[in-house]
């Protein structure tokens, strides 16, 4: 413990106030894992928030500068990484009664404006229903309605007792 201490008082003893905001929201992004707020710790350190309606799931993501690419505007990768969470949240909570779960086999994603609020909303919903594949949709949206992604993605039927860890 010692040595985390050590780093922590290196880190911030330097640190704008940026980076020390960025370690607040990243200890708090872990704190939510451990109390069960967030279900991985990707969602958790991007305080990402996930609710459902219907066949839909919805996931929030506020834009902070640890989302921020190069230009500090978020990150495309992050933006997929948003879109490939809502889809696979809705296909796993979808399948999780029958024991199952499912991943991403592929994800195609088309970039159309950049970001300029401070929230992305990712809706994702069914194209396809199968038994051993599914295809889904994803909108990335700011709160004004602007579209800032679209994404498709195929996912694959698991049973994940069979699965290693």
């Amino acid at each position: 413990m010692n040595e985390l201490h050590t780093l922590i008082a290196q880190v911030t003893e330097s640190a704008t106030e940026v980076e020390i905001n960025l370690l607040k929201q990243f200890l708090k992004g872990l704190q939510n894992k451990q109390q069960e707020k967030a279900t991985t710790y990707l969602n958790a350190v991007f305080h990402m928030d996930t609710q459902y309606e219907e066949d839909k799931c919805i996931v929030t993501l506020p834009v902070t500068p640890l989302s921020y690419n190069s230009f500090d505007m978020p990150h495309g990768g992050v933006i997929a990484t948003l879109a490939d969470n809502a889809m696979g949240f809705l296909v796993n909570k979808d399948l999780r009664s029958e024991g199952k779960g499912a991943v991403t086999t592929n994800m195609t994603i088309h970039y159309v404006k950049a970001a300029t609020e401070k929230t992305l909303i990712a809706t994702a919903s069914y194209l396809h229903k199968g038994r051993q594949t599914l295809v889904m949709e994803c909108t990335v949206t700011q709160p004004n309605g602007k579209k800032i992604a679209y994404a498709t993605g195929s996912f694959f039927v698991i049973d994940p007792s069979n699965s290693s860890k």
